[in-house]
């Protein structure tokens, strides 16, 4: 803010503001008096809406807006003043200020030459336009996701190989650490999911069967898909909302605080502090847990079995024992090993991408756990065609 005596204060009282048009002459004068500051803008904008514009009857007549009697002005002031100005040039009145100090001709110069200038114009596209924008936008993100990926999984199995060659840079309490936190802490979510998930495929296929005569081979049904795909997927996917996003937030907040930088200073390798653990945790947790979760599908599946189609437990485990084979169980548990390394550089790698933000910090959580069950499903899916197509 302005003030006439004392150039640049903060205000301690306001005066009223106000305004009179007169005509000297062939001059409209518009006298301006008091504070005209943004805490009187609403008022002083609604009073000079009402002021009817002078008309000149003949081009000798002239406009003038005195601000010599203003003792406070600042930029919402300043631009009434220059919107009143340009309203009378526009009725073909020329119009002219007078009375200003140096600092508020210098403030009314300004916003003068603010408001002639052109504001940039926006070109408005089309919904296929956007379209065609976003996805090349959204391609061009999976490519350099990818890139990134592949150079990470680079960079980890370089780690890996110096620490075979090196055992004793092993970080083997670290491992435990992850291992419980990965593993046995997520134990019971796990098997309690698989056991409903397991009850309700179970029950689904019993009552889709019932009309054929055929609700015994819901067991059948059963059996396959909790091995090969229900049991390593759901457990795949709770790891991936678990872990990646836990391992997402460890590091990025090691990020934001710069402590990796100091790791790097002392000579230690976050890649074998942070990253390589954490992805043996998961590698050697994913198995295990899968195990569980495969089992207590048929856990669930064998309790709507003996609820629903009123099987005892010795013929549900007789039907199970000869239609599941050795096989099947592998193709679920070959899947996990893979599974938990994408989960493990998803998660590792956003950590290591976040910035020094809070919302970055929660940007790179988001996307670990949607890229890590992205991938999961997709490498799931790539699997159980390729394992279909060779006969297993």
């Amino acid at each position: 803010m302005l003030k006439r005596d004392q150039g640049v204060v903060l205000p301690t009282s306001v005066r009223v503001p106000g305004f009179r048009v007169e005509l000297e002459g062939t001059v409209f004068r518009l006298e301006a008096t008091g504070s005209w500051t943004v805490h009187e803008a609403a008022n002083l904008d609604s009073a000079l809406k009402r002021l009817q514009v002078p008309i000149p009857p003949t081009p000798d007549f002239t406009g003038e807006v005195d601000v010599s009697s203003i003792a406070e002005l600042d930029t919402a002031g300043a631009w009434l003043l220059q919107r009143t100005a340009d309203r009378w040039r526009t009725k073909g009145l020329a119009t002219t200020f007078s009375g200003a100090t140096r600092d508020f001709a210098i403030l009314i110069e300004e916003v003068e030459r603010r408001s002639e200038q052109e504001r940039p114009q926006t070109k408005s596209e089309g919904g296929f336009s956007r379209f065609l924008v976003d996805a090349s936008r959204t391609m061009s993100g999976v490519w350099q996701d990818a890139r990134m990926l592949t150079a990470f999984l680079g960079a980890v199995t370089d780690t890996f190989g110096r620490i075979i060659m090196q055992p004793s840079r092993f970080r083997m309490l670290s491992f435990i650490h992850h291992v419980d936190h990965a593993g046995l802490r997520a134990v019971a979510i796990i098997s309690l999911i698989c056991l409903l998930i397991g009850a309700v495929v179970m029950q689904q296929a019993a009552v889709q069967l019932q009309a054929f005569g055929a609700e015994i081979f819901s067991v059948n049904m059963l059996g396959i898909l909790a091995l090969r795909e229900v049991g390593v997927l759901l457990t795949a996917i709770m790891v991936a909302g678990r872990s990646a996003s836990a391992f997402t937030a460890e590091i990025g907040s090691m990020k934001m605080r710069e402590e990796i930088d100091a790791m790097r200073t002392l000579g230690i390798d976050p890649m074998e502090t942070l990253v390589a653990p954490r992805i043996l945790a998961l590698i050697v947790a994913l198995p295990l847990l899968t195990f569980i979760g495969d089992m207590m599908c048929l856990v669930g599946g064998g309790m709507m079995a003996i609820a629903y189609l009123g099987l005892d437990i010795a013929t549900y485990v007789d039907v199970l024992h000869s239609v599941v084979d050795f096989r099947h169980f592998m193709a679920g548990m070959v899947k996990a090993p893979f599974a938990a390394l994408i989960i493990g550089l998803v998660g590792c790698l956003e950590g290591l991408k976040v910035e020094g933000s809070a919302d970055s910090l929660g940007f790179h959580v988001t996307s670990a756990v949607v890229k890590a069950i992205f991938l999961v499903i997709v490498f799931d899916a790539i699997f159980a065609m390729f394992l279909s197509a060779i006969g297993i």
